[in-house]
């Protein structure tokens, strides 16, 4: 069972199971907060835009920026990590992510994870293991944030795409000329540290995530929906890029 809350010196992670379609009114964090969505799903509206976050996404917001979520008809079990933005000097960085709608990033998605293995385990030295958890949530955060340019835009463009189904080859065979292609995919993998088809198949895997947490889909059902081969690659991407595999992560879960 999953302790409700642990809290350290400078961090405090909170466990809500949020019930089907409730609604939580415009409200606000006192600190940089990281929600790691671990069941159901919500949208989340902001002064600027609205957007549906899922298992395996994180969302990101500095202190006092006032938000309003509504739960799907699945509810939804979140873990709030809040850190004290005192603590660390660059956490400042992390606002320009805030309003950029939920994040994929296997290396958050992971310490999500291990959030929720601490939420469990909980002992005397859970509040130590929270400041470790805090620490890297806030690294990860910043190096996702660090080098934000016109090349970073011209990525995210790209990025857009290739979350709606675009294939790599037909996206740049669609927007760039031939010599410049090669630079393209330069581009990318010097911004997002992998290749298009890499990146591809890491979106299927935070889809096949969702889908593994929120519905009772066998795993090969899964495998063929999100587009792997089979169960067997679905296993091991899923394994190699979350740290457990799929039939583990959803009987823990359970």
């Amino acid at each position: 069972m999953l302790t409700p809350r642990i809290s350290s010196t400078f961090a405090l992670a909170t466990r809500y199971d949020r019930k089907p379609l409730e609604v939580l009114d415009w409200h606000e964090h006192r600190n940089l907060s990281f929600c790691f969505v671990m069941k159901g799903s919500y949208q989340e509206t902001t002064r600027h835009r609205t957007f549906t976050c899922r298992p395996g996404e994180v969302v990101i917001k500095p202190g006092d920026r006032r938000h309003q979520n509504k739960f799907s008809r699945l509810g939804a079990v979140c873990l709030l990590l809040e850190i004290s933005e005192e603590s660390f000097d660059h956490s400042a960085g992390l606002i320009e992510r805030e309003l950029n709608g939920p994040i994929h990033d296997y290396h958050l998605a992971r310490i999500g994870l291990e959030l929720r293995e601490e939420l469990q385990a909980h002992d005397s030295l859970s509040a130590i293991m929270l400041e470790a958890i805090a620490l890297r949530t806030v690294v990860s955060g910043l190096r996702l944030v660090r080098d934000r340019s016109r090349k970073q835009a011209q990525v995210e463009a790209m990025r857009e795409s290739l979350d709606a189904r675009v294939g790599a080859g037909d996206l740049t065979a669609a927007c760039l000329t031939v010599s410049e292609r090669k630079s393209a995919h330069r581009l990318f993998y010097e911004m997002e540290g992998c290749t298009m088809n890499s990146y591809i198949l890491r979106r299927r895997t935070f889809r096949a995530f969702a889908e593994l947490l929120n519905t009772d889909h066998s795993l090969a059902d899964i495998a063929a929906r999100c587009g792997f081969y089979d169960q067997a690659h679905f296993t091991k991407v899923f394994a190699t890029l979350f740290g457990i595999t799929p039939g583990r992560l959803r009987s823990r879960m359970n």
